[in-house]
């Protein structure tokens, strides 16, 4: 069977895979956001084992494909409040953040996205949260037709170079 025909599995990241899993999923973001300087380590990336690891309100998964190793990430943490557009929506600590959702673009349109999102979905019941929210971009061809079809559902666009859509979806799967 070929691995694109094999299901990939998808499991918490481990001490031992920290590195591995913040190359694949920087390699992707520079696909895909090539204007974002790739030498430039997101903060939770720059305190993996804090941030997702040590934590009990967040998590960060990837999908394996055989010896292809990892072939998509997504994480969640607390949202914090940050984004005016949406200012006020979510009374702490209620919404989860939905980051760094990746498939690698050689394997993308193969239910890898989905299956991700899933896991997590299962995972975050188990939390303390009542929402899970996520920002993408008009710009990424299928995204937010991608997140819709997960059953998500937009709450505000920003009209600006980064095009940027906000979706949530109650925790009530």
């Amino acid at each position: 069977m070929s691995e694109v025909h094999m299901k990939p599995v998808v499991k918490p990241v481990q001490s031992h895979e920290i590195e591995e899993a913040i190359e694949f999923a920087m390699r992707v973001r520079g696909e895909v956001f090539p204007m974002i300087d790739p030498s430039v380590l997101p903060k939770d990336f720059q305190q993996f084992t804090e941030h997702y690891l040590d934590r009990n309100d967040s998590i960060f998964l990837v999908a394996r494909l055989g010896e292809t190793g990892i072939v998509g990430s997504i994480g969640i943490t607390p949202y914090d409040g940050r984004i005016q557009a949406i200012e006020g929506r979510y009374p702490a600590p209620a919404a989860a953040e939905i980051v760094k959702c990746y498939v690698d673009p050689a394997y993308r349109r193969h239910g890898i996205g989905s299956l991700l999102v899933q896991e997590l979905q299962q995972i975050v019941t188990r939390m303390r949260y009542t929402t899970l929210y996520l920002h993408t971009h008009r710009f990424l061809p299928g995204a937010v037709d991608f997140w819709e079809r997960q059953g998500f559902a937009l709450i505000a666009e920003e009209k600006n170079e980064w095009q940027i859509v906000h979706m949530d979806k109650p925790i009530n799967f």
